[in-house]
């Protein structure tokens, strides 16, 4: 039986990329937690640079949501840590980019099943923090594109399909 932590990741071997994704991002929420934003930013950062490797690189024993959700928190990270710093356009652009990644891998033919079913589950996620954005920030081009590319992709409740 797999157990997941508080990022819903499975958990991973020690010498895993996945693992050091981990203890990179508790880092940076430890700093966070701590008013630290510039710190937390860099630990986020250096995430992120994991969560590339992982997701363009996979390991066998890494499923396709976890590589995925890395990439994604990577992300949601990053964006919260430039809204707190009051740059919501660098904001903008970090959910942008990982939505629009989400988006091109429901639209690969070279993605596989899993790994489709996988960035759908993601996509709530970065629909989300988006629409959130602009209810906080209002209008922006990036955010406003993000938006229409995913509402292809977003089956939404009470929703018919034939």
């Amino acid at each position: 039986m797999s157990q997941t932590n508080l990022h819903g990741i499975h958990n991973a071997p020690e010498n895993s990329l996945l693992y050091e994704w981990k203890r990179l991002t508790n880092e940076g929420l430890a700093a966070s937690r701590a008013q630290c934003v510039a710190h937390a930013m860099g630990w986020y950062l250096r995430a992120l640079q994991v969560a590339h490797r992982i997701l363009t690189n996979p390991e066998p024993d890494v499923m396709d949501d976890d590589r995925l959700a890395a990439y994604v928190i990577a992300h949601l990270n990053i964006a919260d840590c430039y809204s707190l710093m009051n740059e919501p356009s660098n904001a903008a652009e970090c959910l942008s980019c990982a939505h629009h990644k989400l988006v091109s891998l429901l639209q690969s033919s070279e993605a596989s099943a899993s790994l489709q079913i996988a960035a759908s589950r993601q996509l709530r996620h970065t629909y989300a923090a988006l629409e959130q954005h602009h209810a906080k920030h209002g209008e922006h081009a990036l955010v406003e594109k993000a938006l229409d590319a995913g509402r292809l992709h977003m089956i939404m409740p009470g929703t018919r399909l034939h």
